[in-house]
């Protein structure tokens, strides 16, 4: 990691590209002067991670740096990558240390001024601060939103009829859809997540109607057909070809052009999804010595039960919302109040950490209540 950064920064090289494999460069040079903002989410997502890790079994002073290299990648980020208030997609840095800016209101290159993917891992990383992360939030709703959901780029790329120019894929694919076509579940499940995060609880509710095939028209009435007991990896606007899909790219968020369910039954994205259920909307995760428990519901549905099991052992789990539909304030156990400690969230309340070994002792071997209030 030390060896992949950008020379006199703390930021990682660009390599061979970033998760959306259709922006591969073109120019081999650029793979060390390009800098992707979501691949140092992850450089410090991984510094973090690792350092709580030493810390949890005793290598403090394994840790320490660890924190200390995390913190001077997140002061380059703030240096270099957010300008003029927006988090940049990509920044190469050029000779006499300048930057030219790309996916970027300042971008004169592309002509594509935002990206959706740093701003979300960002946010999930806690990289930005409150008021940037309201900022980006008001960004993804005015121009990477449609009917279906988030978008990786508020336009396509340019098609210069299959040559490449920056990226590779993204310039020479015919087809649009996918990443090419922008709707890319795997990233809209992960701006549902964010939403979890921030414990906006209505708009996390909604996002995850979207990727959901069940009932998907009356969430995105421009939908095509589609099966409903299968995972779809994108919605693919039902252009003829890229430059159609180029010249008329505005009817997708006018709800003017169809949605077609792209590749189904795609692994990834289908497990993630499932996470989010789980963790964020009904808000139950086990982890080391504690259970985790950090509902973010929506008031309308006060009341939901639902029959799962935990720890080994089935469970009926009721909630109680209110207000904002997140931050747990009581949780009762078999008619037995559970104490809890809760964990820091910058946005709201965070999750309710409750001991294992605490949590165990109070449940039977059937017939258990969970009760949850949230808000």
């Amino acid at each position: 990691m030390k060896k992949r950064v950008i020379p006199g920064t703390s930021l990682a090289a660009y390599g061979h590209g970033d998760w959306n494999d259709s922006l591969q460069p073109a120019d081999p040079s650029l793979r060390e002067h390009l800098c992707s903002a979501w691949t140092v989410t992850l450089h410090v997502q991984s510094l973090t991670e690792l350092a709580r890790a030493l810390r949890s079994v005793g290598r403090v002073n394994d840790a320490v740096p660890l924190e200390t290299w995390a913190d001077e990648v997140k002061r380059d980020f703030q240096r270099l990558l957010v300008r003029d208030g927006v988090l940049t997609g990509y920044a190469l840095f050029e000779d006499r240390g300048r930057v030219r800016y790309l996916l970027h209101p300042s971008d004169a290159t592309t002509g594509v001024r935002f990206s959706s993917l740093a701003m979300i891992h960002a946010i999930l990383e806690d990289m930005f601060t409150p008021d940037q992360v309201s900022d980006h939030l008001a960004l993804i709703d005015s121009h990477l939103s449609g009917p279906d959901g988030a978008r990786l780029f508020d336009r396509p790329l340019p098609y210069h009829g299959g040559g490449q120019r920056l990226f590779q894929r993204a310039e020479t694919a015919t087809f649009f859809g996918r990443e090419i076509g922008l709707m890319y579940m795997h990233a809209h499940l992960r701006y549902a997540q964010a939403l979890a995060h921030v414990g906006d609880a209505q708009r996390f509710f909604k996002a995850l109607c979207q990727a959901v095939p069940i009932g998907i028209r009356s969430i995105v009435p421009s939908a095509t057909l589609r099966q409903a007991n299968c995972y779809y990896s994108s919605s693919d606007a039902a252009f003829e070809d890229r430059y159609q899909a180029s010249a008329e790219y505005e009817r997708v968020a006018r709800g003017a052009i169809a949605l077609d369910g792209g590749w189904r039954v795609y692994s990834s994205g289908a497990g993630i999804a499932l996470g989010l259920i789980v963790r964020h909307f009904l808000g139950l995760s086990t982890e080391a010595a504690a259970v985790s428990i950090d509902p973010v519901i929506p008031a309308e549905l006060n009341g939901l039960r639902v029959q799962t099991a935990l720890l080994g052992r089935s469970i009926e789990v009721q909630y109680t919302v209110r207000g904002r539909g997140c931050g747990v304030t009581s949780i009762v156990v078999n008619g037995e109040g559970m104490p809890f400690i809760t964990r820091t969230n910058p946005h709201r309340r965070g999750a309710a950490l409750v001991a294992t070994s605490s949590l165990l002792r109070r449940l039977s071997a059937e017939g258990n209540v969970l009760a949850i209030e949230v808000g």
